[in-house]
């Protein structure tokens, strides 16, 4: 019933920032995705503004790589977003977890390069590109969606908009520096996303090459390593120049591109891999007598050269096992041993999360004495302090929430004034009835004391008069009056603030999956408190939004 112009056929998926279903316009006969938000963040007025410049700025482009925008609006308090309906799944539910063929990797990736080149050249930032944002339609073409976060380029960045995005794919500066924020946060999480294709795993879930983890080009280590720079200085300049490496590894390795939304081979079925050099099976005998005693030259020069190295590492250790004959004293150690080994490789930097394989291990180290064996990494449970500030991260985010709640607390503080100057005409409006001078002149200063006391305490009116004042019969109908519109103001202000609370928890659980990459078990626990707390008690939350931190209130 909220949307009479359009048929809604069915739900296709649901998150924490609302739902998606698929609808029927109905005027023009075409299929539509319908995006609608929960009321909770249609409250929120930083919200708002952030969903309306994602609809504006999708409406202002036009690629085949960025979903369309038709509309966007409000139904009941809901924001809603009309857009091009995509068939087909999202990149996410089509490869997670998997390593595809690194040609279908480079053309998605590409693909993906070019919407954003589109989106940057109009101005736009993505800030949250990752599998679940990018739809695969039948022709397995990557779209681009979801410009939740997206920004004119020269947009101020609100404050607050810096503890949103999605872990492991967002840059650096979108978290410590959001005012620096360009094209190059963009660029990050597309070299995070060319990783995650070609291995099936994140880089901060493994930190190797990804050439090392799934044998592909190692040009594409290259293009990874400079899209994830930590400075953006150091990265592309444009999405286009990403592209354009990628099909240039893409065109020297061969034309074979896969055209599948769910890459798990590389084999299509019923086709055949024809492999140079071997044309059918009606070759020749003789073309295969050839191969045949090459193939056994191969071998018996291989098993030669393993011999001849086994007994030359047998030698060598009869020789350094024992001491050198006293009549050789000029005979050097090179000559003793005409293989010098290579000095021990240093300790490697313990990764967090991540097991070290054998093939990437250092050698033993064969001189303990000189080089001490580092210290044991954390026991998990040992409750180390937290690396993290977490004190400063909530301080930091109560001071972002309280900029946010600010037009709601200056609303509520403009109409208690208001109140209060209303009440205070009504008094003097009763004060007319008093006939005897002496009377009424105490009652004006009475009035007089009494206001500048309420403007003391923030325009709020006290639940006891003054006797003074109680001089007028009126009187206590009219303060019984005015202290129900208070009670009234402030339970509107304590509503709309803890509406508040559900973009402060999401902050909040954004940063728990951020440390999760690495061992910070006391700040996760510290900060999932903070969570409990905020859910189990309104009036803590509300407490947060009207303490201020930064003159030494304490929260």
């Amino acid at each position: 019933p909220l949307f009479p112009g359009h048929h809604i056929d069915s739900l296709i998926a649901t998150g924490g920032m609302g739902a998606v279903y698929r609808a029927v316009q109905l005027s023009l006969d075409r299929t539509v995705a319908l995006k609608i938000l929960p009321r909770e963040f249609g409250a929120d007025a930083a919200f708002r503004s952030s969903f309306e410049a994602e609809a504006k700025a999708m409406a202002r482009l036009n690629h085949p790589n960025l979903i369309g925008v038709y509309d966007f609006g409000e139904a009941a308090g809901m924001l809603y977003i009309l857009m091009e309906f995509v068939p087909g799944k999202s990149l996410f539910h089509s490869a997670y977890g998997k390593a595809i063929e690194p040609n279908e990797a480079a053309r998605i990736v590409a693909e993906v390069c070019h919407g954003l080149a589109h989106a940057h050249e109009a101005n736009i930032l993505h800030r949250d590109i990752k599998p679940g944002n990018i739809l695969l339609d039948t022709h397995a073409r990557p779209k681009i969606g979801d410009f939740g976060l997206a920004r004119p380029a020269d947009h101020k960045v609100q404050e607050g908009e810096q503890i949103f995005g999605t872990p492991h794919y967002t840059a650096p500066e979108v978290i410590n520096s959001p005012a620096s924020v360009d094209c190059r946060a963009d660029i990050f999480s597309v070299g995070v996303l060319l990783h995650e294709l070609l291995t099936g795993r994140l880089p901060a879930d493994d930190h190797r090459p990804a050439s090392a983890i799934s044998h592909c080009d190692p040009r594409f280590d290259a293009i990874i390593r400079r899209a994830t720079d930590p400075f953006p200085s150091h990265r592309y300049s444009s999405a286009a120049e990403i592209a354009n490496d990628l099909h240039t590894i893409a065109t020297s390795v061969g034309p074979k591109v896969l055209h599948t939304a769910s890459p798990r081979s590389s084999r299509q079925p019923g086709r055949h891999r024809v492999i140079p050099g071997i044309r059918s099976k009606k070759s020749s005998a003789g073309s295969g007598l050839i191969i045949i005693l090459i193939v056994v030259t191969i071998a018996a020069l291989t098993f030669k050269y393993f011999a001849d190295q086994k007994a030359a590492l047998q030698t060598r250790t009869e020789d350094t096992s024992s001491p050198p004959p006293a009549s050789s004293p000029a005979e050097s150690p090179a000559a003793r041993d005409p293989l010098p080994v290579p000095p021990p490789a240093p300790n490697p930097t313990p990764i967090p999360d991540r097991t070290i394989s054998e093939a990437t291990d250092s050698p033993p180290n064969p001189n303990p004495e000189s080089h001490p064996i580092p210290e044991p990494t954390p026991i998990p449970g040992a409750a180390p302090a937290p690396e993290f500030d977490v004190t400063g991260f909530l301080v930091r985010a109560r001071s972002i929430m309280r900029s946010r709640a600010a037009p709601v607390i200056q609303a509520r503080d403009q109409k208690l004034k208001q109140n209060l100057e209303t009440f205070e005409k009504s008094l003097d409006r009763a004060a007319r009835s008093i006939s005897i001078k002496a009377s009424r002149q105490s009652f004006d200063a009475a009035l007089g004391e009494f206001i500048k006391d309420c403007e003391q305490s923030g325009n709020r009116i006290p639940t006891d008069m003054p006797a003074e004042l109680l001089a007028s019969p009126s009187v206590k109908d009219l303060h019984a009056d005015s202290l129900e519109e208070q009670e009234t103001l402030e339970n509107t202000m304590i509503r709309q603030l803890s509406q508040l609370s559900a973009t402060y928890i999401l902050g909040i659980e954004k940063q728990i999956e951020r440390l999760k990459s690495g061992y910070e078990p006391v700040a996760i626990k510290l900060l999932e408190e903070e969570i409990e707390f905020v859910r189990d008690d309104e009036e803590y939350f509300v407490s947060l939004m009207l303490t201020d931190e930064s003159a030494g209130d304490d929260p």
